[in-house]
């Protein structure tokens, strides 16, 4: 997190939840439907001591401010201003000073106390948000050439949402696995589903594993994601399953896309790394007719899948 001073908005988390709070309440979603979202999208900072205050104090004030405040977040923010003042006190430091952070948080905590302004009317911007569901599979029938060339050619991607990423600059797009049939018969059953085969999308090696580390605090970061398990594949690299797909209008989809059903509960890959922050995975576009999105997936698949690339072959089997 980048810190430039001890308002509430000096750091970049702060002013990234301000400004997406507001560009989804112009987009016309509710108070709780973006909390939602935003807790998700900074699920592996909320907690965190110092970046956790940051997203919370910034929410808070921020729905305040438009007279939505949630009662969890303002008993989330309230919790963390007290709690920095039992640390300030433990410790005795020089940010217990009038005019320092300590007065900011008082002023914080009067103003989240006080009673709300009466709720903003906020006029629709059109950013767009994907309406896939958790759990929802789509079909793309692969018939390029490319297709032909690689022995694909009749058999469907198919794309499930497991996940949800921000678009700058205001748009919400899922995060997807990628499977392939065996031949042109669409799954029917989640059971059909679940033994189709996972196209693998890109690799992590095993020393980057604790990659993007908060510099801030880097011992405290490796500690904390050390007591992860990681599993490494048969050439030692920690497979990825997952991409960011760009559904960032309705025009950009293929028309061709079947809908194929919704198996949320569906088995996950196996020994799959999960990068510990999003903007790590993959973004794929769909291009004309969603020509670009098939031929990356296989590439992918022949890449990985398949073991084409040149470090498989240069590596080697470690077992």
């Amino acid at each position: 997190m980048g810190v430039w001073g001890h308002n509430i908005y000096d750091n970049d988390i702060a002013q990234d939840v301000k400004a997406t709070f507001e560009k989804m309440l112009h987009d016309g979603m509710t108070a709780e439907e973006i909390t939602d979202r935003l807790t998700k999208a900074y699920s592996d900072v909320i907690d965190d001591p110092i970046d956790g205050q940051a997203f919370w104090f910034a929410l808070a004030d921020t729905q305040w401010e438009y007279g939505v405040l949630i009662p969890t977040v303002k008993l989330k923010a309230l919790f963390r201003i007290d709690s920095d003042r039992v640390m300030d006190e433990l410790q005795q430091t020089e940010s217990v000073k009038e005019g320092s952070r300590r007065k900011i948080l008082d002023e914080l905590k009067a103003k989240l106390l006080s009673p709300m302004p009466q709720a903003k009317k906020t006029k629709t911007r059109k950013g767009y948000v994907c309406n896939w569901k958790y759990g929802d599979v789509y079909a793309f029938l692969l018939e390029s050439d490319y297709a032909k060339e690689k022995g694909l050619h009749g058999r469907y991607a198919l794309v499930q949402k497991v996940d949800e990423e921000i678009w700058y600059p205001d748009r919400v797009v899922p995060i997807v696995y990628v499977k392939l049939t065996p031949d042109a018969n669409l799954p029917k059953t989640a059971e059909e589903f679940d033994h189709l085969e996972f196209v693998q999308t890109s690799f992590t090696r095993y020393e980057r594993r604790f990659w993007p580390i908060d510099m801030r605090r880097p011992e405290e970061d490796i500690a904390e994601k050390s007591k992860l398990s990681y599993e490494v594949d048969e050439y030692g690299f920690l497979p990825e399953y997952r991409i960011i797909l760009l559904n960032t209008s309705a025009r950009v989809i293929p028309k061709k896309l079947i809908y194929v059903g919704n198996y949320e509960k569906s088995v996950r890959p196996e020994k799959e790394f999960i990068p510990h922050d999003n903007v790590n995975l993959n973004a794929v576009s769909w291009g004309r007719n969603g020509e670009e999105f098939e031929e990356i997936v296989i590439k992918k698949y022949c890449g990985h899948n398949l073991r084409q690339l040149d470090i498989y072959v240069s590596r080697g089997r470690l077992t």
